[in-house]
């Protein structure tokens, strides 16, 4: 199996993606922290030598609360326990395509920490070139302390910004990257209403990706293809979302890596506003009412 490097797929930021011969050049890296970001039961399974469990890849508030990411003292006391400072480099991975590593490295940089990074192909491509495997559990050194920044709303959207775009002219572009079934209104997610953010562009988050047992995230130039197949503009102001700002923080990354100059994720996105009556919808199931 063939993969096309990340030089060679052209993106604006090379730093935010590192290869798996780079991590395992740095496994012995004392300023490195490896963060493996799929459930405990998997970690034990095996996972990459020296690599941490994350009890909650979503960064939210709480397990019961998946609305809202971690606030500052949440955030603080959540890397601090995983052995990371405010120098650390951060490594995260996964077995979803990249999509748990991405929302970490979006949490992290709305932190103000962008020493971050998101190992391109994650566990599946480490496996497949038979890599060294780990089966017992590490143990953080939790002497550090992590001490975040103040959120960077640069990269956040929120359910008032985005109510206020869709009653003005705004130029803003709003981006739903669900499933088919979600934004038709079919799929609830446990949630009481259907359908979709009026206004909003639609493409599953899946599509940014490959194909295949190992999907790594597409070239520039074809995820270019895909928003202008959109009509987005690059140029325009961009805000992602999906159900609870995971899938959406992942194509955040896929639109920045390719040249989109603003781009937001709404962190609470459906999660929230199909909760809220106040929030206007489209419901296909009501024929667009």
């Amino acid at each position: 199996m063939e993969f096309v490097s990340i030089e060679e797929r052209n993106y604006k930021n090379q730093n935010i993606l590192v290869s798996t011969s780079w991590l395992n050049e740095n496994l012995n890296n004392n300023n490195i922290v490896i963060l493996d970001l799929d459930s405990k039961e998997i970690y034990q399974k095996g996972h990459i030598p020296g690599a941490l469990h994350v009890t909650d890849n979503y960064f939210k508030t709480s397990l019961d609360d998946r609305v809202h990411v971690q606030n500052e003292d949440q955030i603080s006391k959540t890397f601090s326990e995983l052995g990371i400072s405010s120098n650390t480099t951060v490594v995260g991975y996964d077995r979803s395509a990249c999509l748990y590593g991405f929302r970490l490295a979006w949490v992290l940089n709305y932190y103000g920490h962008t020493n971050v990074k998101v190992l391109d192909g994650g566990f599946p491509k480490w496996e497949h070139e038979s890599r060294s495997i780990q089966i017992e559990s590490s143990i953080p050194d939790n002497k550090n302390k992590f001490i975040p920044k103040s959120p960077n709303n640069e990269i956040f959207s929120n359910k008032n910004a985005l109510v206020d775009i869709i009653n003005s002219d705004s130029k803003y572009q709003i981006l739903d990257v669900r499933s088919d079934d979600e934004r038709n209104g079919i799929n609830l997610r446990g949630g009481k209403r259907g359908g979709y953010i009026p206004n909003s562009s639609h493409k599953e988050w899946v599509n940014f990706n490959t194909t295949g047992n190992i999907p790594i995230l597409k070239s520039a130039e074809e995820i270019l293809k895909i928003t202008d197949d959109l009509g987005l503009n690059k140029d325009l102001p961009t805000i992602t979302y999906c159900q609870g700002g995971i899938r959406a923080a992942h194509v955040f990354w896929a639109l920045k890596l390719s040249g989109f100059k603003n781009v937001m994720n709404y962190d609470a996105s459906w999660r929230e506003w199909g909760q809220d009556n106040l929030c206007p919808i489209v419901d296909m199931t009501q024929n667009g009412k």
